[in-house]
C-alpha cells in the first residue's frame, strides 16, 4: 500500500501542467460566480444595500476578500485596471476631502461609507481573480439578477402568499429592492447577459437555462413599469449587437426566443388583476397563477429552444455566402421594420419632438391602469436637474460636498416633491463635488468601455459591455447609485470587462513595498468600516425604538451612536427625542444644540427645537427651519396648531 501512495503521489506530480492549471481556473470560477451571488442577493434582500448598515458589512466583507488576495496571491493587473482602481480609491479621497467645505458634514461621511462598498467590491474582483474568470463572473451576474427578478416576480403572481404592498410604490413591482426602478434596470441588466448567455456560452445546458431566464426578468421588469429600465435595455441591446463580432449568432438567439417574451409581456399586460391599482387580492391570484403557469411553460420551451440553438451551432456549419444571404435578409428585414414605424408614428424628427413635449408636459394624473404608465415620458425629474445646475452655478469650482443636494433642494424647491437625490449620477456628482469628482467618476466609469474596445473578440464581451451601458445610462438618469446591489452588479459587469482585456495587455505585479501599503490602506479601510457599522447599527436601533414608542432605549441606543459617530448629528438629534418624549425639555434642548453644533443647517433639528422651546427662542428656532426648508408641511402644520391654541 506504501508503494501504491508513492505511485499515486508520482503520478500527480507527473500530471501536465495544463491539467492542473484547468482545475485551478475551475475553482476561480466558482470563486467568480459565489463572490457574486454572495454579494448581490443579500444586498438585494436589504432593499437594495439602501440603509446605512447594508454598507458597512458588505464593506467588511469584501475588503477581507481583497486583503486577503492581496497577501496571498501577489495578483498581476492590467494597466486599466491600475488605473480604474486608483479613479475609484481618488473618488474615495475626495469625497472624504469634500468634509472640509460640505454644509452636512455626517451626509458627507455616510457618502464616504457607501463608495466604500463599491471601492471594495471592484478591489475584491480584480485582485481575487484570474482574466480567464470573467466568463465565471457574468455568469454570477446573470444568477444573481435572476434570482432577485424571480423572487420579485413570486410576489407578484402568487400574492395571497408573497405579496407585499407598498404604498409608494404604487402596485409597480419592487420587492426585494424596495425601489421599481432599481428593480427594473436589475432586470434589465440580467435581460442583456441572459441574452448573451442563450446565444455564446459554450455549455449547452447555460443555454438553456439563460434563454428560459428570460422568462424571469422580462416579466419582472414589465411588473416595474419603468420607462427609462426600458429605455436603458433597448439601448444596452444595441450596444452589445455593434459590438458583437458574431452578430448573427446573436441576432438569431433574439429572434428564436423574442417570441417567447412577447407572448409572457403580452399575458402580463393584460392580465387586470396584475396591472390595475383597483385590482381585488382574489383576482390578483387568480390572474397570477394564470400567467405562473404560462411562464412556466414559455420557459420549457425557450430553455429546449436555447440548447437547440446551441447543438446547430456546433454542428451546422454554412458557406460564407449563405452568412452573407442571411445577413443581408435580416438587414433588409430590419429596415422594413424601421421604415413601417417611421411611417406610422412620424419620422425621427416627429417622434424626438413628441418625446420632448412628453417629457416636458405637467405630469398625467394617475389613473387606476398602470400599463398606461408606459406611454409617456413626463416625470418631475427635470425640477430636479435643473435643482441640480442651480447647485453647479452656486458651486461651480469644489461643489456643495456629498451629499449634500437633499438640502440644497428642500432650501430651493418650487414644488413640494420630497426627494434625497437628483436622480441624475453625473448631475448630481457635478453639483456635489465638482469638475474634479465629475472627472474621477467618469474615468471610474470609462477605463472598462476602452477595455471593452480592446477585447472585443473575447467570448461574451459583447453582452457584458451590453449590461454595463444599460447601467451607465440609467445611473445617468435615476438614483442606482444610492443601491448598492444594483451599481455592483454594474461594476461586476465592468469588472469582467476588465479581467477579460488584462490578457491583451502585460499584466504589472505589484512589488512588495506597493502591497504593503496597499494592504495597510484595506487595514485601515476596514477598521473605518467597522466603527461604522458599529455607529450605523446604534442609529438604526435607536430609530427602531423609536418607531415602537420607547423613548429610554432610543436615548439609550442613540448615546451609543455618539460614542461610535461622533461626527454625527442625527445620534444627537435621536438622543433629545428621547429625552422629550420624557418628557426632560431641558435635556431635549441641550442635546439639540449639540447636535447643531455638528451641523448648524439641519432644519429638521431647529424644528425639534421650536417644539421643545417656548417664547422667543421656539420663534427664533421655528424662522430659522423655515429659511431651510420653506416648503415644509410639517412646519406648516406646527404653526397652524399654534394658532388654534387658545
Amino acid at each position: 500500500m506504501a508503494g501504491s501512495a508513492t505511485t499515486a503521489r508520482a503520478d500527480v506530480l507527473r500530471r501536465p501542467a495544463a491539467e492542473v492549471r484547468s482545475g485551478q481556473v475551475s475553482w476561480a470560477n466558482v470563486q467568480a460566480v459565489l463572490l457574486v451571488l454572495l454579494t448581490i442577493t443579500p444586498l438585494a434582500a436589504a432593499n437594495g444595500g439602501y440603509w446605512p448598515t447594508a454598507w458597512s458589512w458588505s464593506s467588511l466583507a469584501l475588503l477581507w476578500i481583497a486583503g486577503l488576495a492581496l497577501v496571498l496571491r501577489g495578483p498581476a493587473l492590467g494597466r486599466l485596471e491600475i488605473a480604474t482602481l486608483g479613479a475609484l480609491l481618488g473618488l474615495v479621497a475626495w469625497i472624504a476631502a469634500s468634509t472640509l467645505w460640505s454644509s452636512n458634514v455626517g451626509q458627507t461621511v455616510s457618502e464616504v461609507e457607501r463608495v466604500l462598498v463599491y471601492a471594495a467590491g471592484l478591489s475584491a474582483a480584480l485582485l481575487l481573480l484570474r482574466g480567464s474568470c470573467y466568463k465565471a463572473l457574468l455568469i454570477g451576474a446573470w444568477g444573481a439578477a435572476a434570482l432577485v427578478c424571480g423572487y420579485a416576480l413570486l410576489t407578484r403572481l402568487f400574492p395571497e402568499r408573497l405579496g407585499f404592498y407598498d404604498p409608494i410604490a404604487g402596485y409597480r413591482l419592487s420587492e426585494p429592492l424596495g425601489y421599481w426602478n432599481g428593480l427594473g434596470i436589475l432586470a434589465a441588466i440580467g435581460s442583456v447577459l441572459a441574452l448573451g448567455l442563450a446565444a455564446h456560452a459554450k455549455s449547452l445546458l447555460v443555454r438553456g437555462i439563460a434563454a428560459a431566464s428570460l422568462l424571469l426578468t422580462m416579466p419582472a421588469l414589465y411588473f416595474t413599469f419603468s420607462r427609462g429600465a426600458w429605455i436603458a435595455l433597448a439601448c444596452g441591446l444595441i450596444a452589445t449587437f455593434l459590438l458583437d463580432t458574431r452578430r448573427l449568432e446573436l441576432a438569431t438567439a433574439g429572434l428564436v426566443l423574442a417570441p417567447f417574451v412577447a407572448v409572457a409581456v403580452w399575458i402580463a399586460s393584460s392580465s387586470d388583476g396584475l396591472t390595475r391599482l383597483d385590482s381585488s387580492l382574489e383576482l390578483a391570484s387568480h390572474d397570477g397563477h394564470q400567467l405562473a403557469a404560462a411562464l412556466a411553460g414559455l420557459a420549457g420551451v425557450a430553455a429546449v429552444s436555447g440548447i437547440l440553438l446551441g447543438v446547430a451551432s456546433r454542428r451546422l456549419s454554412f458557406s460564407a455566402g449563405t452568412r452573407r444571404g442571411y445577413a443581408l435578409t435580416l438587414g433588409i428585414a430590419a429596415l422594413a421594420v424601421v421604415i413601417g414605424l417611421f411611417a406610422h408614428y412620424g419620422s425621427p424628427t416627429t417622434l424626438a419632438r413628441k418625446a420632448y413635449h412628453s417629457y416636458t408636459a405637467p405630469t398625467p394624473r394617475a389613473t387606476t391602469d398602470l400599463n398606461q404608465r408606459l406611454f409617456t415620458l413626463a416625470s418631475p425629474r427635470r425640477l430636479l436637474w435643473a435643482a441640480a445646475w442651480h447647485d453647479v452655478e452656486a458651486h461651480p469650482v469644489l461643489g456643495s460636498g456629498a451629499g449634500t443636494f437633499e438640502r440644497f433642494w428642500l432650501q430651493n424647491r418650487t414644488s413640494g416633491e420630497k426627494v434625497r437625490d437628483a436622480h441624475s449620477l453625473y448631475l448630481e456628482t457635478l453639483a456635489e463635488l465638482g469638475p474634479i469628482g465629475l472627472a474621477l467618476l467618469v474615468a471610474v466609469l470609462a477605463l472598462p468601455a476602452v477595455a471593452a474596445a480592446r477585447a472585443r473578440d473575447r467570448r461574451l464581451m459583447a453582452p457584458a459591455f451590453g449590461a454595463y451601458v444599460a447601467f451607465l445610462l440609467h445611473a445617468g438618469i435615476d438614483w442606482d447609485w444610492e443601491m448598492p446591489a444594483v451599481t455592483l452588479l454594474g461594476l461586476f459587469c465592468g469588472a469582467a470587462i476588465l479581467l477579460a482585456a488584462r490578457s491583451r495587455s502585460r499584466p504589472v505585479h505589484l512589488p512588495v513595498f506597493a502591497r504593503g501599503i496597499a494592504v495597510a490602506a484595506a487595514v485601515a479601510l476596514t477598521a473605518f468600516a467597522f466603527f461604522g457599522l458599529l455607529g450605523n447599527r446604534a442609529i438604526s436601533a435607536a430609530n427602531a425604538a423609536a418607531g415602537s414608542r420607547q423613548p429610554k432605549k432610543e436615548e439609550s441606543k442613540a448615546r451609543d451612536a455618539v460614542r461610535w459617530a461622533p461626527w454625527s448629528s442625527e445620534a444627537w438629534r435621536l438622543v433629545a427625542e428621547g429625552q422629550y418624549a420624557q418628557g426632560d425639555l431641558a435635556g431635549a434642548r441641550a442635546s439639540l444644540r449639540r447636535a447643531l453644533e455638528k451641523d448648524p443647517d439641519d432644519w429638521q433639528v431647529w424644528f425639534n427645537l421650536a417644539a421643545a422651546s417656548r417664547g422667543r427662542q421656539r420663534a427664533a428656532a421655528i424662522d430659522r427651519a423655515r429659511r431651510l426648508n420653506p416648503l415644509s408641511p410639517e412646519i406648516s402644520d406646527y404653526l397652524k396648531s399654534l394658532r388654534a391654541k387658545p
